[in-house]
């Protein structure tokens, strides 16, 4: 049996995601790195309705990022488990979600939460 996997990287946002009032106010960039696991059994080449369409992933990754959030853990799992619901073609989803300004003090590079999840 073989599969296809979808993989959206570098996708950029500015989200209003943080424990902290200020970074909730404020905002900040992000990027979401999505990878997910086709079954590709029933494929049929040039047939949309046969696989899973990229740009309907990146809408379910983009209405989350819209949203405002505490967690980091939170939007990816719900980015996963959305991914999951919606298209019983995947059976693995992992997402990564990057803060690129963690207002942190003494924290110069990134910080990132990394959700995996399967049927």
């Amino acid at each position: 049996m073989g599969r296809f996997v979808i993989r959206l990287n570098g996708l950029c946002f500015y989200s209003r995601i943080g424990v902290f009032d200020q970074e909730r106010s404020v905002g900040n960039e992000f990027r979401v790195d999505l990878t997910a696991v086709a079954d590709a059994s029933g494929f049929r080449s040039e047939n949309l309705d046969t696989t899973v369409s990229y740009a309907d992933i990146y809408d379910v990754v983009a209405e989350a990022m819209r949203r405002e959030w505490l967690l980091l853990e939170s939007v990816s799992s719900y980015i996963a488990d959305t991914v999951l619901d919606r298209w019983t073609l995947i059976s693995d989803v992992k997402v990564c979600i990057t803060k690129l300004s963690p207002p942190i003090p003494g924290i110069q590079g990134v910080c990132s939460v990394e959700y995996d999840a399967c049927r």
